[in-house]
């Protein structure tokens, strides 16, 4: 009995020490002076409005590592057009964000742009040998290394562990983080980073905070010699508070935007939505404004007001996150495609609760996070649930319409090739099997949940889809240039009448380059599966070698879908030329 009373007091001074530590970290957490701002109700009014960037934008599209391979090589294109000093934004969702971030952030790993960015070859150059080459510093040597592997990893010590060497939510963002971003010095977990604009971005935060180093951040990319980086919005979107999950229709939300200057969805939504579990009705608010990266899941101090100066950057008090809100949390997040289906889907709650002991939406990416009403008052904290940007919109477009971007080249980045000579109508309308499934939605034909997103009308659909399945058709890259003018989308806070200029550019199968390949190439191709190249120029989000590859490419594939999406770039320099200052 003695004994029994000795180890039932060993265990009650041991929760006492464990509450009483918990209590000592969030007390002794860093209180900071971080920036918040209202949503804009004009584009004149978003922060980056100072930087003067030429209205004009490229979108890279989401698609996992087909779509980082062909962002790379159409980076690499638009270098050697010269058009990247004429580029003010780049919009970019999951693996489009995964290249996009590298791309803007990068510290290491590359000397310079050219070592990053590779080399480009004629098509009649490349051959099977060089095809197996990965140059040194090349971002695309990250794409075959498997993610899967990573994730399965991680996904075990969480198990063993019950979340003591490895959170669940973070899985897939340390995941990706240690696949793709750490060889570019941009992830290092005993040593996180924020990250923000430049030198005079980092040093106002921390004239505002003397707990702050300069060595805590990182910055934009900017080396002598190399591209002027455009000012990049990573896209994300919100499934909502942790205590609603699951619900009915996650993608019944608002994108939510990193950038390096803030974080956050411009336009404040209220959603009515239906939990799944109980069938309760609920409510909650998403967006409205946008607050510094190093701030975002900080707590705010009582003792202020909430209230946001409009069209002014408002300081506001806060005990920090203890985990620093990095680059890698913006394009992880970005890229967390699972996200609407697990939070959405009762059955795989339920059997993984069974199974594994807890629901799947704990995968999801979380943080602590204030939305900010129309009015510009700061609401209360709930710790929120992110996913992928691509469960909303899978181009980033709708983010730089947002912002009044006059010219845009929309990178579709797709797996999907385009069925030549339909004929949409309403009664007739496009199939997810036809075309890409995030282009129509944007017209008007609603896919799935994508209920929210017509920026154009109908018609103009058609417009966009005769110029691509003609360019297909005629053997040539796949791209059509159309003006278009928005209708008013009160969802995303666009208002009609804004005529912007599109460069829509379609990841396809080009006989016209294909067939200047040299014949040991050309037939590996042709043989399709039972090649070197399986589904190219279309590789599949995940697979495309075989379950054990999991989500890689080979040496090979990485090269060739590289090589392809540049020649698509600096074969067509007229056709980008409208992007250039006049």
């Amino acid at each position: 009995m003695q004994l029994k009373n000795t180890h039932q007091r060993t265990y009650f001074q041991l929760c006492i020490i464990l509450v009483f530590s918990l209590v000592l970290c969030t007390s002794c957490r860093t209180k900071a002076t971080v920036l918040a701002w209202s949503s804009a109700e004009t584009p004149q009014e978003f922060p980056e409005a100072k930087l003067n960037l030429p209205k004009t934008g490229v979108c890279f599209s989401g698609g996992g590592t087909r779509a980082m391979n062909c962002a790379i090589g159409q980076m690499k294109g638009l270098e050697e057009i010269g058009l990247w000093d004429d580029v003010g934004y780049i919009s970019a969702v999951s693996g489009g964000s995964w290249a996009s971030t590298i791309f803007t952030y990068y510290q290491d790993g590359a000397a310079n742009d050219k070592e990053l960015l590779g080399t480009i070859m004629p098509p009649n150059e490349i051959t099977l040998k060089n095809l197996q080459q990965m140059p040194k510093g090349f971002m695309g040597e990250v794409i075959t290394k498997n993610l899967m592997d990573d994730l399965f990893e991680r996904l075990g010590a969480d198990l063993i562990t019950h979340e003591i060497l490895q959170k669940m939510d973070f899985i897939w963002i340390d995941g990706i983080g240690h696949t793709y971003l750490k060889p570019f010095g941009l992830y290092d977990p005993e040593n996180p980073k924020y990250f923000t604009l430049n030198t005079t971005t980092r040093d106002d935060i921390l004239a505002r905070n003397n707990k702050l180093n300069a060595s805590d951040f990182i910055m934009v990319h900017s080396q002598e010699g190399d591209i002027k980086r455009p000012f990049l919005v990573v896209n994300s979107s919100v499934v909502g508070p942790n205590k609603d999950l699951p619900i009915r229709n996650p993608e019944n939300l608002s994108v939510f935007n990193y950038t390096p200057l803030y974080v956050g969805s411009n336009h404040p939504l209220t959603v009515s939505d239906k939990e799944l579990i109980f069938g309760r009705n609920i409510q909650f608010t998403t967006g409205g404004g946008f607050v510094e990266p190093f701030g975002f899941g900080s707590d705010l101090l009582s003792s202020q007001s909430r209230q946001l100066v409009k069209n002014e950057a408002t300081p506001l008090r806060v005990k920090l996150a203890e985990r620093r809100f990095e680059a890698v949390d913006a394009t992880g997040t970005s890229s967390a495609a699972y996200g609407a289906i697990v939070s959405s889907n009762i059955f795989l709650q339920l059997s993984s609760d069974i199974l594994l002991g807890y629901s799947l939406d704990h995968l999801l990416p979380e943080e602590e996070y204030w939305p900010i009403s129309k009015s510009g008052v700061v609401e209360n904290a709930e710790k929120y649930r992110f996913s992928d940007g691509g469960n909303l919109e899978n181009y980033g477009l709708i983010t730089l319409l947002q912002r009044g971007v006059e010219k845009v080249v929309v990178f579709i980045n797709t797996d999907t090739p385009i069925t030549i000579n339909l004929d949409p109508s309403e009664n007739c309308p496009p199939l997810a099997s036809q075309i890409d499934s995030d282009l129509f939605p944007l017209f008007g034909y609603k896919m799935g949940d994508q209920i929210h997103n017509q920026v154009f009308t109908k018609n103009d659909f058609k417009t966009v889809y005769d110029g691509l399945s003609a360019a297909k058709k005629e053997g040539r890259s796949v791209m059509t240039k159309t003006t278009l003018t928005t209708v008013k989308n009160e969802w995303w806070g666009i208002p009609a009448g804004h005529t912007v200029e599109i460069l829509w550019v379609y990841n396809e199968t080009v006989p016209e380059w294909q067939n200047k390949l040299q014949a040991p190439v050309l037939n590996e191709i042709c043989l399709g599966p039972k090649g070197e190249f399986p589904d190219f120029p279309l590789y599949k989000l995940i697979f495309e070698n075989g379950f054990t590859k999991g989500i890689s490419l080979t040496t090979a594939q990485v090269n060739l879908l590289y090589q392809l999406s540049a020649w698509n770039v600096y074969s067509n320099k007229d056709a980008f030329d409208f992007m250039k200052k006049k």
